[in-house]
């Protein structure tokens, strides 16, 4: 116990001395004294760079391929189905569409239901 006194007492003069620094003030444009803020520290979280790009990411998967082809495909049943003339490639609307996940699952869902309604 006599060994603890003097260990809580020096805790207690270090907590004391921290905290009696003196606030600074300054005087802000409206004549008003604020508490001067000196930051102390500061974190620095380095990030990643990402390079975004059209066309540097090399060949593209199967599954886009695939995707890919099976849009074309549908544009060209559309075409024939409206009488227009099925050309070679993309419309020009169509050049910049993003192909998802989620497009190519409902594309799946469309075509099965096509499917169904043609073997009907």
């Amino acid at each position: 116990m006599t060994d603890l006194l003097p260990r809580l007492f020096v805790l207690l003069l270090v907590c004391a001395s921290v905290s009696t620094s003196p606030m600074l003030y300054k005087l802000n444009p409206e004549e008003k004294y604020e508490a001067d803020l000196v930051p102390v520290s500061s974190t620095v979280i380095p990030l990643t760079v990402l390079e975004v790009s059209y066309g540097a990411g090399g060949k593209p998967s199967e599954e886009y391929k695939a995707a890919y082809l099976r849009k074309l495909r549908k544009q060209v049943l559309q075409r024939t189905e409206k009488g227009q003339d099925v050309g070679v490639g993309v419309g020009e609307d169509d050049e910049d569409v993003l192909i998802t996940v989620k497009s190519q699952k409902l594309e799946k869902a469309k075509v099965k239901a096509v499917r169904a309604t043609q073997a009907d």
